[in-house]
């Protein structure tokens, strides 16, 4: 769950939890965050969202005095962990993330981004870590700094992995694959199971890369395990 340092100006809280970048604050109904490389695309694509009217993500309000950039505050829970999820929970995730990909796809509706397989603004971190919870449903999505041009796929294969937990060794194969087909059906037409799970080591690669790159040696490990996992226990399963 979020939580709040008061160690702020007394009208600034910083967000600690949820795995947040760092530097993020909340003031008032408000959120401030220093700007990162993809502001312009981020920009862009929530002012978007606001005019089409999703309301499953904040809305960009502006710079403050300091340079920051200013979100709406989402109310809810943000879990510091994956976590559990029951197939109520995963329907609704996937059908989030599936209004969320709809909303996005008339930015790309054109043959030249057709052509190279672009379909939707890829969120790129669909975790239940970035996901708003009220009342234990999945409302919203937030940081969206990684966002950028891509398929739904390639989406869907980083959220199946996290959602579903991939490589739990708490779940056989069969839960993992029954699951999977709840998140899929749940999010209706679009890929297949075996390209989505294709995606997903895909992703994990390129978490295990990064790992190395960084020296996050914990994440490459975790990565590198649930990579390892799934290679050997969903694909050969579907």
């Amino acid at each position: 769950m979020i939580t709040y340092d008061a160690r702020m100006s007394q009208n600034e809280t910083m967000l600690i939890g949820g795995r947040t970048t760092p530097g993020v604050v909340r003031r008032g109904e408000t959120v401030r965050r220093p700007p990162t490389p993809n502001v312009g695309f981020v920009r862009a694509l929530l002012r978007h969202l606001e005019a089409v009217g999703f309301d499953g993500a904040p809305r960009y309000l502006g710079t403050d005095e300091s340079g920051r950039e200013i979100y709406g505050y989402m109310p809810g829970v943000v879990p510091a962990e994956l976590g559990e999820h029951d197939d109520k929970t995963l329907a609704n995730a996937a059908r989030l993330i599936r209004a969320y990909h709809d909303a996005t796809a008339p930015l790309f509706a054109t043959p030249s981004a057709r052509k190279v397989g672009i379909e939707v603004a890829c969120h790129n971190d669909l975790s239940p870590c970035n996901t708003v919870f009220r009342d234990g449903r999945p409302v919203a999505f937030i940081d969206f700094d990684a966002a950028a041009p891509g398929s739904r796929c390639y989406d869907l294969g980083y959220a199946a992995w996290l959602w579903l937990d991939l490589g739990n060794p708490d779940r056989s194969t069969a839960e993992q694959v029954r699951r999977l087909r709840v998140f899929l059906a749940a999010y209706g037409s679009g890929p297949s199971e075996a390209e989505v799970i294709a995606a997903t080591l895909e992703r994990q690669a390129i978490l295990i890369a990064e790992g190395m790159r960084t020296g996050n040696t914990a994440m490459r490990d975790w990565a590198a395990n649930c990579s390892r996992w799934t290679r050997q226990q969903m694909r050969p399963a579907l």
